[in-house]
């Protein structure tokens, strides 16, 4: 790798923009022609540079690639790492039960971790998809993109479902399975929408809803559930049927 944010050594602004103009160039580019029939000259010209300073910046077009998987990963992970922390216990607040007051925090808060990741990979849907689908010779670099972000979004997910567990927010559970489970999920989703082009971030408010919904019930301590499955009506996102199905289980 070249003068890069790898390279051992921090560029300076003027040198940052005019690489990432160069990776968002090269993501048109092949987004456009492909990888293997886009070549350096029309990266440079789309991002209006030589091809000397394309070369000053990036190896080749694998090394180009290596960027752009190393961005998107980068992106996933600090959404991931930008993620509020779980909502703390309410005991001590007047006014309402601590049940209430606590599905009332958690149940948006989850929705909205999993928007924040669909928003991150919906901002840059052209290098997810390349990641996905990657070129040819390029498998063991993507497999290894994913399995990073996997692998740093896991932890997380372990890490938190383990701390609402303790804190009597979630039901005692294998969090490492969850959270694998979790991920595989959505990353199935972020597929099947990448692969039909779909406009993702037209999905995400609904996906995240819905996998929010499903989440909650499943994994919610069963004092938190019990003021909702023991009134009358529907359970907000399952409907009445399945509100009849929870105060019978």
């Amino acid at each position: 790798m070249r003068e890069d944010e790898g390279g051992g050594h921090r560029l300076s602004a003027r040198a940052q923009a005019r690489r990432d103009g160069i990776l968002d160039a090269a993501l048109a580019v092949i987004s456009h022609k492909g990888f293997h029939r886009a070549s350096i000259a029309d990266v440079a010209n789309r991002a209006h540079v030589s091809r000397a300073t394309v070369y000053q910046h990036f190896a080749d077009k694998r090394d180009i690639f290596g960027a752009l998987a190393d961005r998107i990963a980068r992106r996933i992970t600090e959404a991931a790492d930008a993620w509020p922390n779980l909502p703390n216990d309410p005991a001590e607040e007047a006014g309402a039960e601590p049940s209430a007051l606590r599905a009332a925090a958690l149940r948006p808060m989850i929705g909205a971790r999993i928007a924040q990741i669909l928003e991150a990979i919906s901002a840059d849907a052209d290098a997810a998809l390349l990641i996905i689908r990657p070129p040819r010779g390029g498998n063991k670099l993507a497999d290894d993109t994913l399995r990073r972000i996997g692998d740093h979004i896991v932890e997380i997910l372990t890490r938190d479902i383990q701390e609402a567990s303790e804190n009597g927010l979630l039901r005692p559970c294998d969090a490492r399975t969850v959270s694998r489970f979790l991920l595989g999920g959505i990353e199935k989703l972020v597929i099947d929408a990448l692969d039909r082009d779909e406009p993702l971030q037209l999905n995400a408010e609904a996906i995240a809803s819905e996998v929010g919904t499903l989440v909650y019930y499943s994994l919610a301590h069963a004092g938190l559930l019990a003021p909702i499955v023991g009134g009358q009506g529907a359970v907000p996102g399952l409907g009445r049927s399945g509100a009849e199905k929870a105060r019978t289980d």
